[in-house]
């Protein structure tokens, strides 16, 4: 290439990098606690209806704690996302009395995109965990589980209107294989396992059949759910939001787990802006987020769902693997399709929580989803 062409083409990309910079594009992110009684901090999740100044996102979260981007252009960006969505579910405590075997020091982990819907979730459970939903009395021959649910959906009335400017996503609405679709909410009530559940976006502009709906990620379990957390992750693509809690043993030793989901991919701005590193922006932006709650980290940690990856060799990947050290492998087993989307990580921290070998695995049925479940075991101490 001429000399004048090189700088011709550099030029060119160095215009498009300064335009993806003005439409909000950026490889920082500056992670933030926020004030979830609304005073003095400006989060941008607005009433419906409300433009302009942005309200406090924070207040409507109740006593779900809020750590996101303090980047103004991600700030109003995710502003315009969570308008049109409603506000998080929390349920700590199981509904049913729970009969445990001689399994119950062994806590399954399993990370599962429902796919708004399509998966049959009381049947995943009956195969997956002996869980079965219309028994008063579950058996839990197996242990205590963590179910950490990516594209979990909620049909409420609490969900709003669409306000004037707000971002709504495509409608999703898959049906399962067996059963009627049944929203996260209804799914817990009906199985009798504690819930958090945190809307990233509207589902759909219009009301389905089930009504006004939202999706997001969540975390179902026999076991009680504390200390809950949403993270908005650095705007990408799409608004998304983690949600967080702990859980703690017969021992009493308290574990930390988080039900993620990043982007599949940008538009062509996002990318130039970002290198081409969006996962990776959104995956140190929630590390980030952890450590604001564990600066040392020495709360044992659990980080596992959908993150959009093609390879298990992915940077975002690696970068995990190195702030999460006691993960299992990897491997390149295929959860979505021909692609190793759905991953699990673990750091021990200061705990004494051991991973049981051959426990990380992927299920061979997809139950209606377009994922298949990941599945591993830890060893309470």
């Amino acid at each position: 290439m001429s000399a004048g062409r090189l700088v011709r083409a550099f030029s060119a990309a160095a215009g498009a990098v300064m335009l993806a910079g003005l439409a909000g594009c950026s490889v920082s992110h500056d992670m933030r606690t926020m004030d979830n009684h609304g005073s003095g901090v400006r989060t941008g999740w607005r009433e419906p209806g409300q433009r302009g100044e942005e309200s406090e996102c924070a207040a409507r979260v109740g006593p779900v704690q809020w750590i996101g981007p303090q980047r103004e252009a991600d700030r109003r960006a995710l502003a315009d996302w969570c308008a049109a969505a409603g506000p998080p579910v929390w349920r700590p405590i199981p509904d049913r009395r729970i009969e445990s075997g001689e399994g119950a020091r062994a806590l399954m982990v399993v990370t599962w995109n429902v796919h708004v819907g399509g998966g049959d979730l009381p049947g995943f459970l009956a195969d997956a965990f002996g869980w079965d939903c219309d028994a008063p009395r579950p058996s839990l021959a197996g242990g205590p589980f963590v179910l950490l649910v990516q594209e979990a959906f909620r049909a409420s009335e609490v969900v709003p209107e669409v306000p004037e400017g707000a971002r709504v996503a495509d409608r999703i609405a898959e049906e399962p294989p067996a059963g009627p679709r049944m929203d996260i909410v209804h799914a817990a009530e009906r199985c009798g396992l504690s819930l958090l559940y945190v809307p990233s976006m509207r589902n759909g502009r219009a009301a389905g059949e089930l009504g006004r709906a939202d999706r997001g990620s969540a975390i179902l379990s026999t076991l009680p759910l504390l200390d809950p957390v949403g993270i908005e992750l650095p705007l990408e693509a799409q608004r998304r939001v983690v949600v967080a809690a702990t859980v703690t043993g017969p021992g009493g030793e308290p574990l930390r787990l988080a039900s993620v989901h990043l982007d599949v991919a940008g538009n062509l701005l996002r990318v130039l802006g970002t290198g081409g590193s969006m996962r990776v922006r959104q995956a140190e932006g929630l590390t980030e987020a952890l450590d604001l709650l564990d600066p040392d980290r020495a709360l044992p940690t659990v980080v596992a769902g959908d993150m959009n990856t093609w390879s298990a060799s992915e940077t975002v990947i690696l970068r995990m693997l190195r702030a999460y050290p006691d993960s299992p492998d990897p491997g390149d087993g295929q959860t979505r399709g021909s692609w190793p989307a759905d991953h699990i990580f673990f750091r021990a921290g200061d705990g004494r929580f051991e991973l049981v070998d051959g426990s990380y695995v992927i299920l061979e049925s997809d139950y209606g989803s377009d994922h298949r479940p990941r599945r591993f075991v830890l060893r309470w101490p």
